[in-house]
Order: C-alpha cells, then sequence, then structure tokens
C-alpha cells in the first residue's frame, strides 16, 4: 500500500476537544438511554415473588429476608449465560454468607463493626478483581447489614440463612430463564454494539467527536472479545456452537474493518462512506432481529475511488456474508480475550491484585475503611438503624471517582428527601399483606427500570422500599421511627463518604498517568521498529494486542484522572494535548502495520530504537523534552506516521504540558 498519496494537505487530521467536565448539574441530568425492561421485571419477580410467598405461608418477616437473596439478581449483565450462571452462584453464596456473618458478629458491638470494614474489603477486592461490573459490594454489605440487625435467636439463625439461600436461588433460575429462548442473546448483543459504532465512527471522521467514537470503539471490541471467549463454555448443541463460531467470525472482521476506517480517515471525504456506514448500521440492527429484509447492497467505482476506500468496501461486504453464511471459512480464530482468560487464572490473579502498577488494594482498602469509619460513628452515637449509615457510605462510593462519589451524595441526598414523602403517604396507608409483596415488586420494578438514567430518581423509590421493609420486619416500631432515622443517616453516611474519597487515595490515577502514558509511547516505539524490521506476522500481532491495551489503558487511567476533582486540574489537562495525540499516533500504527514497507537498515532501526527509550524515560521521569530529547529521525516509508510522531514531540514540547509534567513530579 502506498502510504505516500497521502500527505497533510488532503487528510482529515481529528480534532482532540478536552473529555467533558463534570459539574453539579450533571447529578440532575437524566440520560438518554434505553429503558431496562428485563432488569425491572426480573428484579420484581425476584424480589417481589419470595415476599409474596412469606405472606401466603403466614411469615412476612421470612419472605422479606428471602428478598434479600433475591438482589442476587441486580448483578446481571451483559455477560454469556454460561458466564452469568457462575458468578451469580458465587454472588449468590456470597450474600448468603454475608448476611450469616452479620447474624453471628452481632452479639459484640466492636467485632461488628469491625467486621463492616473487612466485609466491604473482601467484596470490593473480588468484584474489582474478576471485573465484576453491576453496584459492586454494596449489596453484599446490606446483606451483612440486615443480618446485624437481626434478633439475638440462634435457634431461628439457620431457617433465616436458608431463607435468604432460597430467595438467592430463585434469583439465579430467574436471571438464567433467557437461556432457553436465545442461548447467545447477550453475545449478540456485544457484536451488535460494535458494528454500531464502527458505523458512528465512520460518519464522524473529521469531527470533534471523532477522537472519543475511536476509543469507544476500540474498547468494545475488546469487551465483545472477552464476552465471546467466555461464552466458548457453554453449549455443546450445534446450532448453538454454529451462530457463536459466526459471532467470533464478525467481532474478528470488526477489527479488520476498524483499521480500514482509520487508514480511510487519513483521506478527504467521500460520499461512499455514508453509504457504508448505512451498512454497518444494517449489519447492527439485524443481529438485534431488526431490519431483517435489508440487503447491504452497495457498489463501489474503481474510477474516483481510492485502494483504502475499496478495502473497506470488500471488508464490509466480507462481514455481511460472514453474518449470512454465504461464504466458506476457516475456523474461528482463537480470540485475544481467551488468551488473556487462560492468562488470568491461578495465580496471576494475585500478581493482578497484587502488581506495583495495580490500583485494586487501594481502592478496595479505601472502600472498607470508609465503610468501617460510618459504622463505628453510627453505633459510637447509637442512632437510630445505626447500619443505614455504612449503607449509605457503600452506596454512595459506588460511582468509584471522587467527582462521581459527590454527584451520588448529592442524587442520595435529594432523592431520599423526597423519597421519604412517597414513602411517608405508603405507610400513611397501612400496608398489609398481599400490599407490601405487590408494593415492593413494583418500587423494584421503577428502581431498576430508571437507575441508569439518573440515580437520584431511583433513590426516589429505593427509600420507601426500605421503610417498607423496615416496618415489615419490625412491626413494633412506628413509621416515624424510619423516616427520621433514615434521613438522618443517608446525610451521615453521605458526608462520610464524600470526605473519605476526598482524604484517602484521591489521587490514585494522577499519580500513575505519566507511567502509563510513558508505557503507551513505548508500546509505540516497538510497533513501528516491528514494522521496519518487518517481523514475523504472529510477532507484529502480539505487538498490536500489546499496543490497543496500551491505548485503552492511558485513556481510563486519564479519564479517572481527570474525575479526581470538579475542577480543571491543570496537571491533568495540560496533558491532554500531548494524550490525544499519542492514541491518534497509536491507532494510525495499528492501522499502517496492516501495510508492511520493504525493510529499512539497521542503523535506522537503531536510531529509532534509542529515539522512543529517550522519549519514553523523559515523560516517565519528567524531564525537559526540548533539551533532552532529538527531532524525530526521518521515516520515508511512513509519511503519516513520522507526521503524527512529529506532532507528538511538539505537544510533548509545548510549555504547558512541561508545566503539567512538572507538577505531577
Amino acid at each position: 500500500m502506498d502510504h505516500t498519496q497521502f500527505t497533510h494537505d488532503n487528510r482529515r487530521r481529528p480534532k482532540h476537544p478536552f473529555p467533558k467536565k463534570a459539574t453539579y448539574r450533571e447529578a440532575f441530568r437524566i440520560k438518554p438511554i434505553p429503558l431496562n425492561w428485563f432488569r425491572g421485571i426480573g428484579s420484581a419477580i425476584s424480589v417481589g415473588i419470595p415476599s409474596l410467598i412469606g405472606f401466603l405461608i403466614g411469615d412476612p418477616a421470612l419472605g422479606i429476608l428471602a428478598s434479600v437473596g433475591g438482589f442476587t439478581f441486580l448483578y446481571v449483565s451483559n455477560e454469556p449465560y454460561s458466564q452469568r450462571a457462575v458468578r451469580l452462584f458465587w454472588i449468590a453464596l456470597g450474600l448468603t454468607a454475608s448476611f450469616a456473618l452479620g447474624a453471628l458478629s452481632s452479639y459484640n458491638d466492636v467485632l461488628m463493626v469491625l467486621m463492616f470494614g473487612v466485609v466491604g474489603f473482601i467484596s470490593t477486592m473480588l468484584f474489582k478483581l474478576f471485573e465484576i461490573v453491576g453496584p459492586g459490594g454494596l449489596f453484599i454489605v446490606l446483606a451483612y447489614a440486615i443480618g446485624t440487625s437481626m434478633p439475638h435467636d440462634l435457634a431461628a439463625l439457620g431457617s433465616n440463612v436458608l431463607c435468604v439461600l432460597l430467595g438467592a436461588i430463585f434469583a439465579w433460575i430467574v436471571a438464567m430463564t433467557g437461556v432457553l429462548v436465545k442461548p447467545h442473546r447477550n453475545e449478540n448483543k456485544a457484536v451488535s454494539a460494535v458494528y454500531q459504532s464502527l458505523a458512528t465512527l465512520l460518519s464522524s471522521i473529521g469531527m470533534d467527536t471523532y477522537t472519543e467514537r475511536q476509543h469507544q470503539t476500540a474498547f468494545l471490541i475488546k469487551q465483545a472479545e472477552r464476552t465471546l471467549s467466555h461464552a466458548k463454555l457453554f453449549g455443546k448443541w450445534k446450532r448453538n456452537n454454529y451462530v457463536l463460531e459466526n459471532l467470533i467470525r464478525l467481532n474478528a472482521q470488526a477489527e479488520v474493518i476498524f483499521l480500514s476506517i482509520l487508514d480511510v480517515s487519513q483521506e478527504q471525504k467521500h460520499e461512499m462512506e455514508d453509504r457504508l456506514a448505512e451498512s454497518l448500521q444494517i449489519i447492527s440492527n439485524q443481529l438485534r432481529d431488526k431490519d431483517k429484509e435489508k440487503d447491504v447492497n452497495v457498489q463501489i467505482s474503481e474510477e474516483g475511488s481510492s485502494a483504502f476506500l475499496r478495502d473497506l468496501y470488500a471488508n464490509v461486504k466480507f462481514a455481511y456474508e460472514i453474518h449470512f453464511g454465504t461464504v466458506d471459512l476457516i475456523p474461528a480464530p482463537a480470540s485475544s480475550g481467551e488468551e488473556e482468560k487462560k492468562n488470568v487464572i491461578g495465580n496471576d490473579l494475585i500478581k493482578k491484585a497484587f502488581s506495583r502498577d495495580s490500583h485494586i488494594p487501594f481502592v478496595a482498602l479505601r472502600y472498607g475503611t470508609i465503610i468501617f469509619i460510618s459504622a463505628a460513628i453510627a453505633y459510637g452515637f447509637h442512632l437510630n438503624r445505626s447500619y443505614w449509615v455504612p449503607l449509605s457510605s457503600a452506596a454512595v462510593m459506588g460511582g468509584g471517582t471522587y467527582v462521581s462519589n459527590l454527584l451520588r451524595g448529592i442524587q442520595r441526598s435529594v432523592g431520599t428527601i423526597i423519597g421519604i414523602w412517597i414513602g411517608a403517604a405508603l405507610l400513611w396507608l397501612k400496608p398489609a399483606g398481599l400490599f407490601v409483596s405487590l408494593t415492593l415488586a413494583g418500587l423494584q420494578f421503577i428502581v431498576e427500570l430508571i437507575y441508569a438514567r439518573n440515580y437520584s430518581l431511583a433513590v426516589m423509590f429505593i427509600t420507601p422500599s426500605t421503610l417498607l421493609i423496615g416496618t415489615t420486619i419490625n412491626p413494633a416500631l412506628t413509621s416515624g421511627y424510619f423516616i427520621s432515622a433514615r434521613l438522618v443517616d443517608i446525610i451521615i453516611g453521605s458526608i462520610v463518604a464524600i470526605v473519605g474519597t476526598a482524604l484517602l487515595w484521591r489521587k490514585i490515577s494522577s499519580k500513575r498517568l505519566l507511567t502509563v502514558f510513558s508505557d503507551a509511547v513505548g508500546k509505540e516505539g516497538e510497533m513501528l521498529i516491528s514494522m521496519l524490521e518487518s517481523e514475523h506476522t504472529s510477532i507484529q500481532a502480539s505487538k498490536q494486542q500489546e499496543l490497543q491495551h496500551a491505548l485503552l489503558q492511558l485513556r481510563l487511567v486519564y479519564d479517572s484522572a481527570l474525575a479526581e476533582s470538579l475542577r480543571r486540574d491543570v496537571k491533568v489537562t495540560s496533558l491532554w494535548p500531548a494524550v490525544g495525540d499519542c492514541l491518534h499516533l497509536g491507532y494510525m500504527l495499528l492501522a499502517a502495520s496492516r501495510h508492511p514497507s520493504r525493510e529499512v537498515a539497521e542503523e535506522r532501526v537503531h536510531e529509532y530504537k534509542a529515539y522512543f527509550e529517550r522519549l519514553t524515560h523523559s515523560i516517565k521521569d519528567n524531564e525537559n523534552l526540548c533539551m533532552d530529547v532529538p527531532d524525530v529521525p526521518r521515516l520515508p516509508e511512513y509519511p503519516l506516521i513520522y507526521e503524527d510522531l512529529a506532532r507528538l514531540h511538539r505537544s510533548l514540547g509545548n510549555e504547558a504540558i512541561k508545566k503539567g509534567m512538572e507538577l505531577h513530579g
């Protein structure tokens, strides 16, 4: 492929606008995302049916305890059913064990408070380590808290624990029912999201949103790889295996299309791009059982179209042929996600958790410490329903970063105040029996339906649900007791969580940023040198995977560093132009690696090795780039890569960048 046909005069260089700044108004913004009907209905069934059974057998309190196990359903995500079955099984056992531990530790106040922190630390550590998305350790802490509130009756402990376990098993069954209808539904959704993102990326070339779309597409491809690698564990039926093989091939082809789009982004706009984007969208829709009648019928003229555009057209057409099975294919390649899964099993999990660059222990320790402090304050001052304080802290810390936690604290406080009025109205009706079960199910349905759109809206319905559970388990206590306790405990718990997040390891990502940045630049150097040395395809493929991981990690750490303060921290924002150029260079290298050049002289390879070695050390050690790093060596084989590398060099030499790097030091 001749890279010299395009120059900086006719290529569409993407801009790198700063990532969106968080504001207080973000706490009240309703996100325009689809309502999650499956989670709403499933959670309502998982929580409502156990409480209904408790009413029918004449013991509503046992029904409510079974509903605690029903929270297992809330950990459902878009993972394959094979992975879901295993994950939810362990979460069900975790909820049950946590409840039992709470009941046993409640006999000693000091032990009980200490175990709040231990449960928070261990649950967060495991959820982060195994990359389980969802509410994190919140409901594990909730199960423990409810266990501490139970009457001291060892004779009843066995039946109470059994109720929680049965509720968890029922939720597991509800979560797995879809496997009977469409075993690979979630895998289809993952690959569909990839092709939709490819369509959006192709349409956004040259726009301000291109950089963000580029990152999102690369992330979704990797996420789909992991999903499909776990899906291989499920199913022996011929039809299921055929569907899965096709999805694996489609996702592998999506990565080829992604690199082709990067090639096309180097050229001027062509009208054929919009039609190819529409074709990609059709494939995405068909994977979700939409637009089944539509056909990808795009024709491209040899005249007036570039080699890059024709290559993109051929790759999109091939994806369509894979989708409809109109082409004979070799067995699907093993995804990098599968290799990653193999490498993570066993001792590597421990290495992953406690490696020098890992932030997992600090996040888990912060979570456990703050919950411990919240519990110590609540039980030390003998607050009503003391366990609501650490629970509020656990819920607020679900945001992860300081900014997210601050916004969640605002959302939780405002939502609770409004929710108390809704709860007071419900309690005024003096609910009993069947009404309690139906109301709990209805509230849970609404919560999960709107949770992702806005947390404060969800809290408005979580609060009356909590009040209803409290009055059902403890009918001797008045509704006024629960309402006043809820309001006070929510505010105290939120404040402790926000202050704790601000003081404990708040700058984890900022401190890692230059190291991760340096690593990404180093991987780019390895990729370029591999291309210049014309290394074997398998070696280049390995370096491509390493570079993709480094680019995704750089963006993740940068976004986390940006979310450590509501104000635009000069230490982080000053680095963005260089980070944006680094990301662009990395993706252009991935695209260019598909078009090998002739092998170059050994002295020029050594020249680039020395250049990247000095550049990475300068970034990591906060040295003066202008003085210590030589100019970019010539690169006639890849003139556009040279241009991108020179742009990164200039960005790093900018005075604002140097100031930011000095502040990081």
